[in-house]
């Protein structure tokens, strides 16, 4: 298992994790499953905690490199809202470089989440 300050990737588990500073004014509100992904969301609609599931398969399928995995140096999470929903880009930096994994998420009502 590897674990820093940012993230901690469980290969047996293949789980991985990425974790946001809360803010002092916020608390961990609840979690959503959405897909092989589980959010925890504060109370302030921000991303606190973010955990991808069968993560090296899901690296496979959209053709980036899983082996970054066990190499990990940092992981950060980026939410952008685009119209109809939201994208979710997590940033793994290891290995001498960066691989960006975006998730779409479609929203029938308007939803304001961050990172």
């Amino acid at each position: 298992m590897i674990k820093k300050n940012t993230f901690m990737y469980d290969e047996e588990l293949d789980r991985l994790m990425i974790f946001n500073s809360l803010k002092d004014d916020e608390k961990v509100y609840g979690s959503v499953h959405i897909l092989n992904l589980v959010l925890d969301i504060t109370t302030k609609n921000r991303i606190a905690n973010l955990e991808i599931r069968n993560v090296s398969g899901y690296l496979k399928s959209i053709e980036k490199d899983p082996s970054i995995l066990k190499m990990l140096d940092s992981a950060r999470i980026n939410v952008l809202q685009v119209r109809g929903g939201f994208i979710i880009q997590i940033m793994l930096a290891g290995l001498n470089k960066t691989e960006e994994i975006p998730y779409t998420i479609p929203t029938e009502e308007k939803i304001v989440i961050t990172a």
